[in-house]
């Protein structure tokens, strides 16, 4: 659940310019998020099969 929501949160921050990061930095913060919402797929998995 945290997970997911880092995800959405740090979206957000790209798309409403909060932080206003630099290129780069959105880049990353995407990246990021991308990587976090994969672990928190393979998590969702993992627990449906308990």
């Amino acid at each position: 659940m945290a997970n997911l929501l880092w995800v959405v949160l740090s979206l957000v921050v790209v798309i409403s310019g909060v932080l206003s990061p630099t290129g780069v930095g959105a880049v990353w913060v995407v990246l990021q998020s991308l990587a976090v919402g994969g672990f928190a797929a393979l998590q969702y998995v993992g627990l449906k099969r308990l």
